[in-house]
C-alpha cells in the first residue's frame, strides 16, 4: 500500500527528525519533521528526487535533475511524518513544500497531493497551513493563484538585485526579480492572500546593511 518506505532516520539535538524514504524504483527522498513548542510539528516535503535548477547554496541542486514524485509519494511523506509526530506525543500541523526539488515544476502532482492532505476525510490539515515554496518559476505562480484551495505561496528570494540573485540562482536569468515580483503582485490581487518571502543570509554575499536596504525598498 506504500509508495515510500522508511530507509533512514536521523534526529537533531533540537528534536528535528530527517527521514530518508525509498521509492519502489530505489530512489530516495528526504522529509524533515521540524519541532515547535506546544507539541506542534511541521513537515518539509520533497516534490522531486533531485532538482534541475542548480541553486548554488543548495545540496539538492548539486545532485542535478531527478524524476518528479507522484502524488502518492508526496502524501506518504506526510502520513509517515504524522506517525513520527504521534510517536513523540506531538501532532502534525503544517506542511511546507521546501524539500528536494522545485514544486512548481511538478505542480500537478503537488496540487493532487494537497487534496487528501487537506481533506477532512484524509489528513485534515488546513489549506492555510500548507505552503508551496518556489525559487521563482513564474508560470506556476499563475496556476497556483487559480487553484480553489487557499494554499500559501512562499518565494525563495535570497537577493535584492539581479546580479547577486543570478549568481546564486540561475533561474533568475529566465525570470528576473521584476518579473517574479510582478507575478507575486498578480497572485495577491487574484487571491487576496499574502506572499511569504524567504531570504537566506550568506556571509559576505547578501548580508550587508546595503543589501537590507535594497530588500526593504524592493518589497515595500
Amino acid at each position: 500500500f506504500w509508495a515510500l518506505t522508511p530507509d533512514a532516520r536521523v534526529e537533531s539535538r533540537d528534536g528535528t527528525v530527517k527521514l530518508g524514504l525509498r521509492a519502489v524504483d530505489g530512489a530516495v527522498v528526504e522529509a524533515v519533521l521540524i519541532a515547535h513548542a506546544e507539541g506542534r510539528r511541521t513537515i518539509c516535503v520533497s516534490s522531486q528526487v533531485g532538482c534541475a535548477l542548480g541553486c548554488r547554496f543548495c545540496a539538492t541542486g548539486a545532485m542535478g535533475a531527478g524524476r518528479n514524485l507522484t502524488p502518492a509519494e508526496i502524501v506518504d511523506q506526510v502520513v509517515l511524518a504524522g506517525r513520527e509526530a504521534e510517536s513523540q506525543g506531538a501532532r502534525l500541523t503544517t506542511v511546507v513544500f521546501m524539500g528536494r526539488g522545485e514544486p512548481m515544476q511538478n505542480l500537478d502532482a503537488v496540487l493532487d497531493a494537497c487534496g487528501p492532505i487537506n481533506d477532512p476525510q484524509g489528513l485534515g490539515i488546513s489549506a492555510r497551513r500548507i505552503a508551496i515554496s518556489t525559487v521563482g518559476w513564474v508560470p506556476g505562480i499563475a496556476t497556483l493563484a487559480e487553484h480553489p484551495l487557499p494554499l500559501r505561496l512562499a518565494i525563495s528570494l535570497h537577493a535584492a538585485d539581479d546580479a547577486t540573485r543570478s549568481a546564486l540562482m540561475p533561474i533568475n536569468a529566465r525570470y528576473p526579480i521584476a518579473s517574479l515580483l510582478a507575478a507575486c503582485t498578480r497572485y495577491c490581487d487574484t487571491t487576496g492572500r499574502r506572499v511569504f518571502i524567504e531570504y537566506l543570509l550568506l556571509d559576505g554575499v547578501n548580508d550587508s546593511a546595503a543589501d537590507a536596504r535594497r530588500l526593504a525598498r524592493l518589497l515595500r
